[in-house]
């Protein structure tokens, strides 16, 4: 579970780019309190108990959390995994026009959750369910899903796996078990890419990654002019009013504005293995608060590569093919990693970035 909760705060964050993620306050830390001792998975009774908007969000992450990490395991890792809708928005140009712009954030115009590059570089795509409310609700989610879900479609040798998968989270005074279902569905896409596009799909995700490293890390502004190509405007159905607002801004503006905040980053230096890296780091003690368990105190570092910082600080330009050329050339060999000795978990991709959860005992 540890590390399905450091995917979560590290890899399969909310939004890229939004300063509002709840990654940024580190809310997902909490979750530690939520899981009991239990041999199988549940949560404790006072997280069962909580009024219905928190309920849905542990409950929805908690299913991002176990799908992922279930998907982790079964593929046997990844090379990446990247926000379906951040995905599509790389695409503006084949995206299928819709004749009413959807505008809801839930429901049939919502993308999938995540598409994830395996280490055969086969696409798959995965919608992430999670409730409470037994396991005819989740089943009743995994229909809605049908028609979220399969929006983008991949074919040939570069298609995976089409996923929708919904936990149905148990508590510590239940008889029931919790338990993940998963499924196949087929649905109309609206994004259709081709073995053809395989190089140009690799190129855009490495972008995204380098992107989501950024933001996880607090450049917000280089976070999301990495993240939103050049022509996202013919997008424009599928686009968040802060996108739309961002885009009709002059490039030169947002240039100046991204350039500035890598230039003039203030963040901590540290060294992990054998590399430097700059990032952040957090202490969260937990004295008396965690039930069963010999440690009180959780530390959590993530850092981005340093040389790619100050590589990235030195263009004029987060756009154009030499900034490409160059993510793809430190990127093209870097796979997700993660490991675990019971107290401090580790979180990689390649050289890009880390994350590791520590666990401190009482002492």
């Amino acid at each position: 579970m540890k590390m399905a909760l450091l995917m979560l705060g590290s890899l399969t964050l909310p939004s890229l780019i939004s300063p509002a993620s709840p990654a940024r306050t580190w809310a997902w830390l909490r979750y530690f309190l939520a899981i009991t001792n239990d041999d199988d998975f549940r949560i404790t009774r006072d997280f069962s108990d909580l009024d219905p908007h928190l309920k849905t969000i542990l409950s929805d992450d908690l299913g991002v959390a176990l799908s992922t990490q279930w998907l982790f395991d079964r593929l046997g890792g990844f090379q990446d995994i990247v926000h379906g809708r951040s995905f599509m928005l790389q695409f503006p140009h084949r995206l299928k026009k819709r004749a009413n712009a959807p505008t809801a954030k839930v429901g049939p115009s919502k993308a999938p959750d995540y598409v994830v590059l395996d280490k055969t570089n086969k696409w798959h795509v995965l919608e992430c369910k999670g409730t409470q409310s037994g396991a005819g609700a989740r089943d009743g989610y995994l229909t809605d899903a049908l028609s979220q879900k399969q929006v983008i479609l991949l074919n040939d040798d570069i298609r995976g796996e089409r996923l929708a998968a919904g936990l149905s989270i148990s508590h510590e005074d239940r008889r029931r078990n919790s338990s993940l279902r998963v499924i196949d569905p087929e649905v109309d896409p609206i994004l259709t890419l081709e073995s053809s596009d395989a190089r140009e799909i690799k190129s855009k995700v490495r972008r995204l990654s380098v992107a989501r490293a950024l933001g996880m890390i607090g450049l917000n502004e280089s976070s999301m002019e990495l993240s939103l190509p050049p022509d996202v405007s013919e997008a424009r159905d599928y686009l968040k009013y802060v996108e739309r607002h961002r885009v009709r801004e002059t490039t030169q503006a947002r240039s100046e504005r991204a350039s500035d905040e890598l230039k003039s980053r203030d963040l901590e230096h540290f060294t992990f293995g054998s590399k430097d890296f700059e990032g952040r780091t957090i202490t969260i003690n937990l004295p008396g608060l965690v039930r069963g368990e010999s440690f009180d105190t959780l530390v959590v570092r993530q850092g981005v590569d340093r040389d790619l910082l100050q590589e990235l600080a030195s263009v004029s330009s987060l756009f154009g093919d030499d900034i490409d050329t160059r993510i793809d050339t430190r990127l093209s060999d870097a796979v997700v990693e993660m490991v675990s000795d019971g107290t401090r978990v580790i979180l990689k991709q390649g050289e890009l970035f880390f994350a590791e959860l520590i666990l401190k005992r009482r002492t």
